[in-house]
């Protein structure tokens, strides 16, 4: 459990904060087949909190869909299969197909953004969590842009397990995080100059299933 924190947090971050952002990393960090029991006490040690602080970073990573109680055993971080990966990574490809033909003209006008992001992701290949939280920042904003609130809410529920998939994907595919820029790239073109964006997306998606499934 106790392992050092990848970023030091701001002198100004609370106590709550501090153990939200470690746990978080935490669960992202877990290898996505794996599943995992959490422990306050350990918890509370490896964050340099108290129990109060961790029991509301629980409590928030909970409502966040990061983990879940088990009755009578306590906070428990599932495992995420490959059938999940199958499942998560279908569903992606009907809401973002979807997104890009309802919000075309508005991802065109907002193309800078999207290249912005792209090259943040670049600058971050050191930092796995970063990059993909920048992968899921770059697709999210797409289908924000499709201006379905239904949808849009549903695309934020998979958050959790995309972090975790993505991890596992560009540290397991060989050369994942420079097929991801390249990726990402293709997509934004296809929707600027009206390409066959469909065909980006599918692309895109099988390459990170085969990425996040690999042995």
């Amino acid at each position: 459990m106790a392992k050092p924190l990848t970023r030091v947090p701001s002198d100004h971050q609370s106590a709550p904060d501090v153990a939200y952002e470690w746990i978080k990393r935490y669960i992202v960090d877990l290898p996505r087949d794996q599943d995992a029991f959490l422990n306050e006490v350990a918890l509370a040690t490896a964050t340099e909190t108290s129990r109060t602080p961790v029991r509301e970073a629980l409590l928030r990573l909970e409502s966040e869909g990061f983990l879940r109680r088990i009755p009578r055993k306590g906070v428990y971080v599932p495992q995420i299969t490959d059938a999940d990966v199958r499942a998560l990574l279908d569903a992606r490809a009907l809401v973002e197909q979807w997104a890009v033909h309802s919000a075309g003209e508005a991802i065109r006008r907002d193309a800078e953004t999207f290249q912005d992001l792209i090259d943040q992701q670049r600058q971050s290949q050191d930092d796995t969590a970063r990059f993909i939280e920048l992968d899921i920042e770059f697709h999210a904003r797409m289908v924000s842009l499709g201006s379905n609130p239904v949808l849009n809410d549903f695309y934020r529920s998979l958050r959790q397990r995309q972090l975790r998939i993505g991890v596992r994907a560009v540290t397991h595919g060989p050369n994942r995080a420079e097929n991801v820029l390249r990726e990402h790239q293709a997509i934004l073109d296809a929707v600027c100059d009206d390409g066959d964006v469909d065909e980006a997306i599918r692309l895109h998606l099988q390459s990170t299933l085969a990425a996040a499934t690999a042995a």
